[in-house]
């Protein structure tokens, strides 16, 4: 498809008058805050940053919108996991500070880095989990904000190493921490048919009491009562006044659903589980397809540029081939 402008007429004037240009938004989003899930979002399946993504996040804090991430993972998992460029641009954009929604938003830091939400499980659903994990002989660990505690290593607690997070420490017995160190939440490790086999029983076994989520096949999360990466992004918000009407929300698994409810802007990447793609109000490419820069160029940096702010990426990413014709009066756009 192809229609003729003057050589002159502005990408602005285009976005306005051409209905045709389906991929320059008519109505600009209004995103201030980007809340990014990490595990098969941010990452690729090797579990590495796409250069593109990389950009994306460091342009979209350069243009003043706080960008976080909102993950599972420990934040030290999550740095590791990002790498240390994103990780220098995030300190840069928040006075050396790296805020965010941590362990399924159990643990959330504010802008200047102080913790202004956190939930741990109570002892007495710790001991439900412990022997619910020693009844079904699964592996079983412990998050204490930056540290991840089991009983011992084995082939189970192995799988965490790819996913960047701090390794886990054997503290020989549950029972010489649970009560005395505050844990945020357990997770069992196991094959992803035992998993599928007990996901049902740990269900019943903490209704009422803690959530049970995946994001992973062969982990299976207990976050307590309430708990959840909705529930932190909401506190996030809190802490400085932000409003889920300027919020993007990028996510890929059941973990992300009530952050992705929450969010005026709530984007699942294309890989992503068909629960969220359900709730989600769009959906980007794949995690392999660098997806987040896509949305952060659709949703920011594109609105950004079109405001007068320079970007790189709103150049390279999305935009509609402009060839010049053979007559000098007018340019042929062709949508691609």
């Amino acid at each position: 498809m192809a229609f003729y402008v003057k050589r002159n007429t502005t990408i602005e004037s285009i976005a306005v008058h051409s209905k045709k240009v389906r991929s320059i938004p008519s109505h600009r989003p209004h995103v201030q805050y980007v809340t990014c899930d990490v595990d098969g979002t941010l990452l690729n399946s090797k579990h590495n940053v796409d250069p593109r993504v990389e950009e994306a996040i460091i342009e979209t804090l350069a243009c003043g919108v706080k960008f976080v991430c909102a993950s599972g993972k420990s934040r030290q998992g999550v740095l590791n996991s990002v790498g240390p460029t994103i990780e220098e641009h995030l300190r840069k954009a928040y006075g050396g500070q790296v805020p965010g929604v941590f362990l399924n938003g159990l643990i959330v830091y504010g802008l200047k880095g102080e913790i202004v939400y956190e939930k741990t499980v109570p002892e007495s659903t710790s001991w439900k989990i412990v022997n619910k994990a020693r009844e079904l002989g699964m592996t079983l660990v412990a998050y204490n904000e930056d540290r991840i505690l089991c009983e011992k290593f084995d082939a189970e607690t192995e799988k965490l190493r790819p996913y960047k997070e701090p390794h886990p420490e054997p503290i020989g017995k549950w029972e010489n921490v649970i009560g005395k160190v505050p844990l945020h939440k357990f997770m069992f490790l196991a094959p992803v048919e035992e998993c599928k086999k007990y996901r049902g029983e740990i269900d019943i076994l903490m209704e009422g009491e803690a959530k049970v989520t995946q994001a992973i096949p062969d982990m299976i999360e207990i976050l307590p009562g309430q708990g959840s990466k909705g529930a932190g992004v909401e506190m996030f918000l809190d802490s400085f006044g932000g409003k889920f009407d300027n919020l993007l929300a990028l996510g890929d698994a059941e973990n992300d659903l009530e952050m992705m409810e929450m969010a005026k802007y709530g984007v699942a990447m294309g890989n992503a589980m068909p629960c969220l793609k359900n709730v989600a109000k769009d959906v980007t490419k794949t995690n392999d397809e660098a997806g987040v820069a896509h949305a952060l160029n659709r949703y920011v940096l594109r609105n950004n540029s079109l405001n007068g702010l320079s970007s790189s990426l709103y150049n390279r990413v999305e935009l509609p081939q402009m060839v010049p014709s053979k007559k000098n009066e007018t340019i042929q756009l062709k949508i691609m």
